[in-house]
């Protein structure tokens, strides 16, 4: 039988003594208490974690109803082989960075295709001063992009953080305004959160958001439809790097790579709230690299001059499974 109360006012106790002990006794610490009590409890409720890990479902039948997207890590031949396409700045025709990869437009919502070892960068929660701009530096500094899901209060009163994300080239989600678990709400007030926390990180970024997070990963098919009708992609998580959970910075980053090395790459969970993860950051990027990994952005809307590429068995057949898709160009069939 599940114990909500002790647990709660466990986790209240560590955020308490993270508080005394960083000098920070502030709404945010004692909302992450809550929001981790929520999560544990909803992971204690299903049978198979794994399951929760890999699909984002916190309930057993919305494992079968699921409409996030996630990724498919595409099989090779040789599993030794490595296939990726290297970001070039536009300007000077050089790499990026040796751990950035491929951009992938989205404007429906569908699951994307991965090759081994690419993985993308997403992080709930923020912005917040410190921690979003620690996060901010690290990328930088290797060349790479995020996917941040904002929540509207944080949005609200940080204007200036959600701002320098857009600038620097990231991706913005939306994560609600007020964080609550969607499915317990009446399906008004659920979307009224939904809508309003789009507004606020609409203006605070000046950009329009199309990408869309749960709160707890928790949706339901009303929710899914509701989205689809609003232009909302809702994106799900392949590996959750529980990083709202005590660690030190190389338990967290090895807990990352385990997740990567048995999933073969994916969507990772983070949370630019955490101080943790903003320390974290930096070490997971260097790990990423000496690894052979490739972070992917997510963008909104049809690649630029892109060719088409046709996802067939006769495709595959013509140009080989192992081709990246923004590389090979739409062939029909031949004609009899």
């Amino acid at each position: 039988m599940l114990r909500p109360v002790p647990a709660l006012l466990a986790t209240m106790m560590m955020a308490l003594t993270a508080c005394a002990s960083t000098g920070e006794r502030d709404g945010a610490s004692y909302k992450t208490a809550l929001v981790d009590n929520k999560r544990q409890m909803a992971i204690q409720q299903v049978a198979d974690p794994v399951s929760t890990m890999i699909t984002g479902s916190t309930e057993r039948e919305d494992i079968a109803q699921l409409e996030s997207i996630h990724s498919h890590i595409a099989p090779q031949m040789d599993s030794s082989a490595k296939v990726h396409t290297i970001a070039f700045d536009p300007a000077s025709g050089k790499p990026l960075s040796p751990l950035a990869g491929r951009t992938i437009y989205l404007d429906q919502t569908q699951n994307i295709q991965l090759y081994p070892k690419e993985v993308v960068l997403s992080f709930d929660d923020g912005p917040v001063p410190h921690n979003t701009p620690a996060v901010l530096d690290a990328m930088k500094a290797h060349g790479v992009k995020g996917l941040f899901f904002m929540v509207g209060e944080m949005a609200h009163y940080h204007p200036e953080v959600a701002a320098r994300v857009v600038a620097e080239g990231h991706t913005i989600g939306s994560h609600t305004y007020s964080h609550p678990n969607l499915v317990t709400l009446p399906l008004e007030k659920a979307l009224a959160d939904i809508d309003h926390g789009a507004f606020v990180v609409d203006q605070a970024t000046g950009t329009k958001t199309h990408f869309f997070r749960f709160p707890y990963l928790s949706e339901n098919e009303k929710l899914d439809q509701a989205l689809f009708e609003r232009d909302y992609i809702p994106v799900g998580v392949d590996i959750d790097s529980l990083d709202y959970m005590p660690a030190d910075t190389n338990r967290l980053v090895s807990r990352i790579m385990l997740g990567l090395e048995q999933h073969g790459g994916g969507i990772i969970l983070m949370h630019d709230l955490q101080r943790r993860t903003a320390k974290a950051i930096g070490p997971l990027l260097n790990r990423l690299k000496d690894e052979g990994y490739k972070v992917v952005q997510l963008k909104y809307g049809k690649a630029p001059d892109a060719p088409l590429y046709a996802d067939t068995l006769l495709n595959r057949l013509r140009f080989g499974s192992g081709t990246a898709p923004d590389k090979v160009p739409f062939k029909a069939p031949d004609k009899a």
